[in-house]
């Protein structure tokens, strides 16, 4: 059943009776997406990797030509990944391929929600001893990624993988309670952002795992100054105020794709949090670290990021610092 919050973004500023009425229509355009999500996973599912593929190169292709604002926004991040300023053609290249592999990724999506158990065989883990030593100590886990890969293609992976229950803190929108179904299906406890802080520590606290993105700083509590690939950036605390806070280890991980249906879903050491005494200082070595991680990560696949949110660079050196509002 969809979960319909009064705290979605879009409904922040309206009066309380345009609030119930946003409400009563993004509710409809939810369950409407979420039949077309099934729907489209049936017929995905149900294709030759060859044809959904095919077809995939041809849909990021006209997303790319249809969608300029985006396209900007790409480059506005991708230009500190690979050391190029935003108009060269390096950057425009990636750009294209982030939006082709998108696609790609999307196929997959539909596949692996129509045949989870077919997914979950096909992938390569990698190092996910991490997890369960970790998950062993009783003190809670942060499974903390980026907008690198496929990330939404791996929803079905926790559930298999991670020993104790598995929290996955999403936008609150339509389009998330559209999907709310997809992640509950394969045993993913779905925590809406604005009101995630107080129920994931307590969680975590009690032994589970919590699951989220944190290369971003959009509805950040507070930020912190870090150095991300070749800038400084205000980054979102929220993992490392998260980890402080329940004193959970962090370990960050990567998704990203071998071929069509085929993923490799690898995990890193992990990281201790900082004492509950060592307050924002503490926070921010631990996010330095994680910063250190996602900026390799993204380097080395830079036609896999698909963060397309405006960052908060500080003294950008590829390019010019991001602007434009924030997504709601």
């Amino acid at each position: 059943m969809l979960r319909c919050s009064e705290t979605d973004g879009s409904l922040r500023l309206a009066s309380p009776p345009l609030a119930s009425l946003r409400v009563r229509i993004l509710r409809s355009c939810a369950i409407a997406l979420a039949r077309v999500i099934d729907g489209a996973a049936w017929v995905g599912s149900r294709l030759p990797a060859w044809l959904a593929h095919g077809l995939a190169v041809v849909g990021g292709n006209i997303q790319w030509a249809l969608r300029p604002k985006r396209r900007r926004n790409l480059a506005a991040n991708l230009c500190h990944a690979v050391g190029a300023s935003p108009d060269d053609p390096l950057v425009k290249r990636t750009v294209r391929a982030v939006m082709i592999n998108e696609s790609h990724a999307a196929a997959d999506l539909l596949w692996a929600i129509g045949r989870p158990r077919e997914f979950l065989d096909t992938v390569i883990y990698e190092n996910w001893h991490f997890v369960d030593d970790t998950v062993s100590e009783g003190r809670g886990l942060i499974l903390a990624g980026t907008h690198l890969g496929g990330w939404e293609v791996a929803t079905a992976i926790p559930g298999e993988k991670v020993p104790v229950p598995t929290n996955v803190i999403v936008a609150d929108n339509w389009i998330a309670w559209a999907i709310e179904h997809v992640r509950s299906g394969v045993g993913l406890r779905v925590m809406y952002r604005q009101a995630a802080a107080l129920r994931s520590v307590r969680r975590l606290q009690d032994g589970e795992a919590v699951l989220l993105l944190g290369d971003n700083s959009e509805f950040a509590g507070h930020t912190h100054r870090v150095r991300f690939l070749d800038s400084d950036m205000q980054m979102a605390a929220g993992v490392a105020a998260l980890a402080r806070l329940a004193g959970s280890p962090i370990i960050s991980f990567t998704v990203l794709p071998l071929g069509p249906r085929r993923w490799k879903a690898t995990m890193d050491p992990p990281i201790e949090p900082p004492p509950p005494q060592a307050g924002r200082d503490g926070e921010q070595v631990v996010l330095q670290q994680l910063a250190d991680r996602w900026s390799e990560a993204i380097r080395a696949n830079p036609e896999h990021w698909s963060m397309a949110a405006p960052l908060d660079w500080v003294g950008a050196s590829a390019g010019e610092e991001p602007t434009g509002e924030r997504p709601g």
